[in-house]
């Protein structure tokens, strides 16, 4: 466009740092080449960091005044491509540090799954009706993340690690009246279409709800009494290890602060018992078998020896370890 040509013009910088995004990666170049005049607004912005509250209130704000599904799903992968090239304009040019870079890309999934969230509850309720407990009252939801979105720590092509979980049994008050549970599992299926289905914008996020309580076998969603007493009964230590990063990202916030409080003794036990560190070694050496058969290169800097995943475990063993005595390392992100 014209406007690109005259933006060279008065600003001697725009064609340098274009060239420096277009030669550091072939997906930003794509986005930029699909939306030629979002480089105009790279430049006003400078790929300013966002805050979670501003990203969340602007996207949820825009999906509010959308009816359809499909709708829905283009502005929430069109938001995402937009805010990626500020964030990637920002780790680029402007040279951020990793924690600040890492930080914005976990908010903005954060703001994605709470807009799906929001949009699937509205298109719930308007079919089944709200929610209800025993007592009357709605019953409130939270979705948890696990992995490096838990841990804020997520990068450009992480898929993202999700629990979700709802406040107890109960019906909705609709004319096509369904139980909580069923309700609940519908609108976990909804918001994972939201945002893993492929179309022409591609997708939002690739979501793994394999953490969950018992795994691929249990239900979508599950309501916070059976969650509790999944763990207190079955819960294993690799459970505990992924718990370590749990962080609650959209949803009732309060509800998912309080169940991770109620979990936490749980999670951080006083002493690690030989056979939970028996279980944890045997872990490590099944990764790293996986790792051999799937041929993976030494270097590689995630599955390599001494890789991303080497230092994560490393770290989680320890803080099981001692977090019982020191509440100090409770903390879900690796740098800190």
């Amino acid at each position: 466009p014209l406007a690109l040509a005259s933006l060279f013009d008065r600003d001697r910088e725009a064609l340098p740092a274009l060239l420096q995004i277009l030669s550091a990666s072939q997906y930003l170049s794509d986005l930029l080449i699909r939306d030629p005049e979002s480089y105009d607004l790279l430049r006003l912005t400078e790929g300013q960091p966002v805050s979670r509250e501003i990203l969340v209130g602007e996207l949820c704000g825009e999906v509010e005044l959308l009816s359809s599904e499909a709708s829905v799903m283009a502005a929430l992968r069109r938001f995402k491509h937009r805010e990626t090239l500020r964030i990637a304009y920002g780790d680029i040019i402007r040279k951020q540090r990793i924690e600040t870079v890492t930080r914005q890309i976990s908010f903005l999934a954060d703001s994605t799954c709470e807009a799906a969230l929001q949009a699937a509850l509205r298109s719930g309720e308007a079919k089944r009706g709200v929610p209800r407990l025993a007592n009357g009252e709605r019953a409130r939801c939270v979705v948890l993340a696990l992995g490096k979105l838990g841990g804020i720590e997520l990068n450009y092509s992480s898929d993202i690690d999700l629990v979700f979980l709802y406040e107890g049994d109960g019906k909705t008050d609709g004319e096509h009246s369904v139980s909580n549970q069923e309700f609940f599992e519908r609108l976990v299926r909804s918001i994972t279409k939201l945002l893993s289905e492929s179309t022409e914008l591609g997708t939002v996020y690739r979501v793994d709800l394999r953490l969950r309580p018992e795994g691929s076998q249990g239900p979508l969603a599950t309501s916070i009494a059976s969650a509790l007493r999944y763990y207190d009964g079955k819960g294993r230590t690799w459970e505990r290890q992924a718990f370590v990063k749990a962080r609650p990202v959209a949803g009732d916030l309060e509800l998912g602060k309080l169940f991770l409080a109620r979990l936490e003794p749980w999670i951080y036990r006083r002493y690690l018992a030989r056979a939970d560190i028996t279980g944890i070694k045997a872990l490590k050496r099944r990764i790293e078998q996986r790792s051999r058969r799937e041929g993976t290169d030494a270097r590689n800097v995630k599955t390599g020896a001494g890789g991303i995943r080497d230092i994560e475990f490393v770290i989680q063993f320890l803080q099981l370890l001692n977090g019982g005595d020191l509440p100090e390392i409770r903390v879900g992100n690796t740098l800190d």
